[in-house]
């Protein structure tokens, strides 16, 4: 099982427990930790403590008065941001991150801030922000790129281009970020050249460093300006009842329809079928694809094709 899913398991479960859990029941209880040892347990344990404390979750550590272990939970009301009254700058700054993560239909790969919203010409209200882990970790320097771009402040780093040997620094007006086919690119205006130039966020070096202000153009489409994508196809995936909390808070609720069992279906956006039968995979059992009909035969004949290799 891979680390990212091992931790969604523990959020999921701290979530819904109805009294904190020791660390034997989560060792017990939640998959990725069950068939560790118990030193392996511990390690795995902190280091995943350790995580979701970086990410801003609030697991906290509960005492036994009468001397029992401790146990773990994660507050429901600090962990979901309640109804907010956002002022335009920050409705702004959360439409950025709607626009790199949502506007570009990529929410099945994009994995970073998942932002759970209503229609996009509504007010926003309940607006809740789970943290993915994976990305995170991955890319520590999105943070900055988000802050320098809501702010409209200018920003300054290392970077390599992929027929450079060594990098070069660059001063950008960062007008947006994009993830496309598991890459994060930056889009702006580079002072050096007096153009728009695209940035792929895994070849900056470094650190990132502020800037002066600056006045973005109005209307300003990002992904015009990272090339190379399929045509855009509408998907519907069903989510089984134990991720189905995930994808209620992963994407906007007109998309989600309540289905069998507890599980959900959630329509979205496929830049190619390639994409979608990696990213149902990544979810094992717990996820499928309904429609369209090619890219669910084409998920078939992988898993049939995998079957007979591991029998043959």
């Amino acid at each position: 099982m891979r680390r990212i899913e091992r931790l969604i398991n523990l959020i999921a479960a701290l979530l819904d427990s109805e009294r904190p859990m020791t660390a034997d029941e989560i060792r017990a209880e939640i998959a990725g930790y069950d068939s560790d040892s118990i030193d392996a347990f511990r390690r795995a344990f902190e280091r995943d403590k350790a995580d979701l404390k970086a990410m801003g979750i609030p697991m906290e550590t509960r005492e036994d008065p009468s001397g029992e272990p401790p146990g773990y939970t994660i507050p429901k009301d600090r962990y979901y941001l309640p109804q907010l009254d956002l002022e335009p700058d920050e409705l702004a700054a959360l439409r950025i991150a709607a626009d790199a993560l949502l506007g570009v239909g990529e929410e099945a790969e994009s994995g970073v801030m998942k932002l759970a919203v209503g229609a996009e010409d509504a007010p926003w209200s309940g607006v809740r922000l789970t943290w993915n882990a994976e990305v995170a970790a991955a890319e520590p320097l999105l943070a900055s790129l988000y802050q320098a771009i809501s702010d409209r402040h200018s920003v300054s780093f290392d970077y390599r281009s992929s027929a450079a040997q060594v990098a070069k620094r660059r001063e950008v007006e960062p007008y947006g970020i994009l993830h496309r086919r598991g890459h994060w690119y930056l889009v702006g205006r580079d002072r050096a050249a007096e153009d728009i130039r695209t940035f792929k966020v895994g070849r900056i070096e470094g650190t990132i460093e502020g800037g002066d202000p600056f006045v973005a153009p109005d209307d300003f489409d990002v992904s015009t300006h990272v090339v190379g994508e399929d045509t855009t196809e509408i998907a519907i995936v069903r989510f089984s009842q134990r991720i189905a909390w995930w994808a209620t808070q992963a994407f906007p609720e007109d998309r989600v329809r309540a289905a069998p069992a507890g599980a959900v279906d959630v329509e979205m956006p496929a830049a190619s079928t390639e994409a979608l039968i990696s990213f149902v995979l990544w979810w094992g059992p717990d996820a499928q694809i309904l429609v369209p009909p090619s890219a669910r035969a084409a998920l078939v004949e992988r898993l049939e094709r995998q079957a007979a290799r591991s029998h043959g």
